[in-house]
């Protein structure tokens, strides 16, 4: 039998689990519609570039294990719950056979409860959406906190803002006048909870936000110029919202794109080809997208046609689109590096070859 080494800093066979559940997990396609569960967090901008799709979502794995607890954490706590006598949880609307759920703004904008719950022994008679989260110890202890020093009914808009929207969305569309939020540490250990009032008025501020984040040609204001600012230095968008990255080619990013209004669908509609796009083609796009000038960041638009747009950059000029010579893909602008745009030998490359730049 082979030795043990005495100090292995890395575990082989753990880093290789944690690689399979990023690449199970961020090969997901991205959600297709504006979330509820999203609509309280701060930044408009954030939230645009997610819905449009502007980049491939990834997350570690240390994430992805927080989001599994999380599914089976609510699983843990709703059998808890029944196991109550009086304490009905329907977590299936039985008029679908599908989990319970809102739709509006022409279908882009969704919500998906956790469930309806009555029967509480503190209001046996009060019907309440049910929303449970698995949260960390610390934050776990700041609800506790909160409840104790501002009341049950108030902590819960003090401790996360994005939890309340999510709260009097549920109540605004679901038509109740309560929420109870059972909160967990990792595995379901120890757990509180938090009721909390209707209020429609906070409810349709957020539906305002989402109408204008869905219906918006360009990304909102950043919620602060600083790209070291707390809230920004760890979003995702950073690198494109402050820097020169590029967003990913597809119909949500193409000038010819926009979501419809009504339907309840989530329809997207292409003014060039004078059709609606599904889920599939959304994704993939065609050749003749043009990338919304915003999300070229590091070049500045000067003049536009049906097919193309021309930026200035570095004292030279170029296109994007399908327009003869000097013309990028919108494809080759998110794979260059900027520096190369105009460089005498890969035009030349581009012209007598008819090559594309690719993403390496």
């Amino acid at each position: 039998m082979s030795q043990l080494p005495e100090e292995l800093e890395n575990d082989p066979t753990l880093e290789a689990a944690d690689k399979a559940l990023e690449d199970e997990e961020n090969s997901k396609p991205s959600r297709t519609y504006l979330g509820m569960s999203s609509i309280g967090r701060p930044c408009e901008r954030e939230l645009w570039y997610s819905f449009r799709w502007t980049q491939p979502a990834f997350f570690n794995a240390e994430t992805h294990r927080r989001f599994i607890d999380g599914h089976m954490g609510e699983d843990l706590q709703a059998t808890r719950l029944r196991k109550v006598k009086g304490v009905t949880l329907k977590t299936i609307d039985p008029g679908t056979g599908q989990q319970f759920g809102f739709v509006d703004l022409g279908g882009h904008f969704r919500g998906h409860l956790d469930g309806d719950i009555t029967g509480l022994l503190q209001a046996p008679k009060t019907p309440h959406i049910w929303e449970h989260k698995q949260v960390s110890e610390s934050k776990f202890t700041k609800l506790v906190s909160l409840k104790e020093k501002h009341g049950e009914k108030n902590a819960l808009a003090k401790w996360d803002e994005t939890y309340y929207a999510q709260a009097v969305m549920y109540m605004y569309y679901g038509d109740r006048d309560r929420h109870y939020l059972t909160v967990s540490t990792p595995g379901g250990r120890i757990t509180t909870s938090c009721r909390t009032d209707r209020n429609n008025d906070a409810a349709l501020r957020f539906r305002e936000k989402a109408k204008k984040i869905i219906f918006s040609v360009e990304p909102p204001a950043r919620i602060n110029d600083n790209p070291s600012w707390y809230q920004c230095k760890m979003c995702s968008y950073n690198e494109q919202c402050h820097g020169n990255r590029v967003a990913q080619p597809s119909c949500r990013t193409c000038v010819h794109v926009t979501p419809k209004s009504d339907g309840s669908d989530g329809v997207w509609f292409c003014e060039k080809y004078g059709c609606e796009i599904d889920t599939e083609h959304q994704r993939k796009g065609c050749r003749s997208h043009v990338m919304i000038p915003s999300l070229v960041p590091f070049a500045k638009p000067v003049d536009a046609g049906e097919d193309h747009v021309v930026y200035s950059f570095n004292g030279k000029t170029f296109i994007n689109g399908q327009h003869g010579k000097n013309s990028y893909t919108s494809w080759e602008l998110y794979s260059v590096n900027p520096e190369i745009i105009g460089n005498d030998v890969v035009e030349q490359l581009r012209n007598e070859c008819n090559a594309e730049i690719v993403k390496g």
